[in-house]
């Protein structure tokens, strides 16, 4: 393990707190890398090549015992049973013994955090390289992470809102801490998306898997997110057909329920049509339906109409739902039918207005609202 200056200072910086003492840390060549005594950064340490090469404490009563070493005590700092450099107190030998010990072991500690926290990044920055050739759809040439292992489903997540900056550290933090369970799991932030190689076991409950995750989410980075499950990947080219399945269900996942959070594209069917259907299409089947609605009873009957089938027609749970008198409900219903002239209680005109509602929400809109 190479120790930088920067994060060998850093130690000493934390360690200056417990004892009022000057610290060294001097590397394998007997150089004193970082110090609270700054004029000593860069010179060279006798004392601590002996200490190495002895691989025991050096304790120096004197400052003219080792060619440019002060009196104080000088410690093997071990990494995985290798010596790594040396830790030393400046000071005299009764001040600074007592503290020996325990300098040296918290110096092991801290580096032993930094070093975790230097193997979470890089393989961060490996996952995230690997998503992004799924992504970009790149020929596969290799799994970059050893334990990784079939099969896995593509999740994608957004927020609900675009225009708002999105730490990506409290994103991973988050992630971390709620996916990490598994050691097969892969995560990362890419491009405002939440993106999960989620390693599934047979029977699991995928959607119940994510509950947590928004939760915390939504704790955290204070905006709801909203998550498209892709189909169930074997292999390296269906995990390309995965995220893009997850990125479908999810970009129309508003239009068929404003309520819900995850969409697993397995278990839609009615939804998929929407993904290809003709544009030209589509806006002229709008005119028709929705051509004498107003822009505000589009978005009131809209939401009515999501409501009104999420109840399964049902006039008490709607209104309920929509804290709405059931009469007013009917009213609203009857106008609908009046403008349209499709009645929404009606098993197949309740289709049509249903269907028109949706490719609305999607963002297919007729050239020709009245009013």
């Amino acid at each position: 393990m190479n120790i930088s200056k920067n994060l060998a200072t850093n130690i000493l910086q934390q360690l200056k707190n417990i004892i009022n003492q000057d610290l060294n840390y001097i590397n394998e060549d007997g150089t004193i890398i970082a110090s609270t005594d700054p004029k000593r950064v860069g010179t060279f340490h006798a004392a601590s090549v002996e200490c190495i090469k002895r691989e025991k404490t050096i304790i120096i009563e004197n400052d003219n015992e080792y060619i440019g070493s002060k009196k104080g005590i000088n410690m093997p700092i071990y990494f995985d049973e290798s010596i790594i450099g040396v830790i030393g107190i400046t000071g005299d030998k009764k001040e600074v013994s007592k503290f020996g010990e325990i300098i040296r072991l918290m110096t092991s500690i801290l580096l032993k955090e930094a070093w975790i926290k230097d193997q979470d990044i890089r393989k961060g920055k490996i996952v995230k390289s690997f998503i992004e050739r799924i992504v970009l759809e790149y020929e596969h040439d290799f799994f970059p992470m050893t334990d990784f292992l079939f099969p896995y489903v593509v999740i994608v997540g957004k927020a609900d809102k675009n225009d708002v900056f999105i730490d990506e550290e409290d994103i991973q933090s988050v992630l971390k801490d709620n996916l990490s369970y598994n050691r097969h799991n892969y995560f990362t932030f890419y491009r405002n998306e939440v993106i999960i190689l989620y390693h599934y076991h047979k029977d699991e409950d995928i959607s119940k898997a994510l509950d947590n995750l928004i939760k915390k989410l939504s704790e955290k980075i204070k905006l709801n997110f909203k998550f498209g499950i892709g189909t169930k990947s074997s292999e390296y080219e269906e995990l390309k057909i995965s995220y893009k399945n997850a990125k479908e269900i999810l970009k129309i996942s508003d239009v068929f329920s404003a309520s819900d959070s995850v969409f697993e594209y397995d278990k839609k069917d009615l939804e998929l049509l929407f993904i290809n259907f003709k544009m030209s299409n589509m806006k002229s089947f709008n005119e028709k339906v929705l051509k004498n609605f107003s822009q505000k009873e589009l978005k009131e009957f809209s939401t009515i109409m999501t409501i009104y089938e999420e109840f399964n027609g049902s006039i008490t749970q709607t209104a309920e739902k929509l804290f709405m008198h059931k009469n007013t409900l009917q009213y609203k219903l009857q106008k609908i039918k009046k403008l349209s002239g499709y009645d929404p209680r009606v098993l197949r005109d309740f289709t049509v207005l249903s269907l028109a509602f949706k490719l609305r929400s999607m963002g297919i809109k007729s050239s020709g609202i009245s009013k």
